[in-house]
């Protein structure tokens, strides 16, 4: 009875002196009950409702659902209120993060198996905030105020906590103690540029932003750094396309718009009833313009019994302009 009582009192003081001086990543999984499990739901960002907030015991468990689109967003933070009790004696709970935790919460469910990834302990402080970033490369850091824990897996959009004693002997009032619990998304510093030729395909056009190669999704979206950026588009079969563009906080900028074609144009100011020829084979003329090769051309003008014949140098993507006019001298 006494050899029981030693080994399980040596557990305690294990875990107890592993959440006071660091936190640890352990590599084994583990079953485990809780005494219950909260659900606490991170609203996205089109929402206007209220964070939402939940009261969880020293026993229970914390599902964190994270919203279905996490584009703009790098990390969680956690807010929990730590209630007089427990902070009269600091160092006693335990909050630990899990990984590959299964089955998937629910509010019914108190068996579990997972994977200790972090964990810390309830100070004497009033407030705690966690800090889990969910992706690499992240801005995320850790403060006097805040602590910050590794990258949980989080594919099944949910982060899982859970509270635990780390030594017996508490007063019983502790037992009875609530945390008031919410938790809002961090963002990046990025916004989203989407871009949408209407005469191509995506396939076919290479993007720089600030004259450094970007890749585009599938979707024909990025994602930048919030503030101005030159954007070139190309294709090879059309005229670059350049733009300036302002990328906000967790918004998408769209760039619509038609790629000029790379064959060369002629405009033409001329007398109405005027016929054009290009190398003798007469030509369209819609809104006083057609398109024309590259190359030497021969140009010509016929109105009425008058004929007007030009050569012309014709170069990729460059507009030509011609004026025709008669020219009438009279005397007397």
């Amino acid at each position: 009875m006494k050899a029981n009582f030693f080994w399980k009192n040596i557990k305690f003081l294990t875990i107890f002196l592993v959440g006071t001086f660091f936190s640890t990543q352990l590599f084994f999984a583990e079953s485990f009950r809780v005494r219950k499990t909260q659900i606490l739901n991170v609203l996205p960002l089109s929402s206007t409702e209220p964070e939402e907030t939940i009261l969880a015991g020293i026993n229970d468990a914390i599902c964190i659902k994270l919203p279905d689109d996490l584009t703009f967003i790098q990390g969680i933070e956690v807010t929990i209120k730590i209630p007089l009790s427990v902070s009269r004696v600091p160092n006693t709970i335990v909050y630990s993060l899990y990984n590959n935790v299964s089955p998937v919460p629910t509010q019914n469910a108190i068996d579990y198996t997972g994977t200790e990834l972090f964990t810390g302990v309830y100070n004497s402080s009033v407030s705690l905030t966690i800090l889990i970033p969910l992706v690499k490369g992240n801005t995320i850091k850790k403060t006097p105020y805040a602590v910050k824990t590794l990258i949980p897996e989080h594919s099944r959009k949910f982060i899982f906590l859970r509270n635990q004693l780390a030594m017996k002997g508490v007063p019983k009032e502790v037992y009875s103690a609530n945390f008031e619990v919410s938790a809002k998304p961090i963002l990046s510093n990025k916004g989203k540029l989407t871009i949408k030729p209407q005469n191509a395909s995506l396939q076919n056009i290479t993007l720089l932003v600030d004259d450094v190669p970007t890749t585009l999704d599938q979707n024909g979206s990025v994602l930048l750094k919030a503030g101005s950026h030159t954007i070139t588009i190309s294709s090879h079969t059309f005229k670059n396309e350049n733009h300036t563009c302002v990328i906000e906080v967790a918004k998408e900028s769209v760039i619509n718009f038609n790629f000029q074609t790379t064959t060369p144009k002629v405009l033409v100011n001329m007398p109405e009833g005027t016929e054009v020829f290009v190398d003798n084979k007469k030509v369209q003329i819609q809104d006083n313009s057609f398109f024309i090769d590259a190359g030497n051309h021969t140009i010509k003008f016929l109105l009425g019994g008058y004929e007007i014949v030009k050569q012309l140098l014709v170069q990729e993507g460059r507009t030509y302009t011609l004026n025709v006019s008669l020219d009438v001298e009279i005397t007397d």
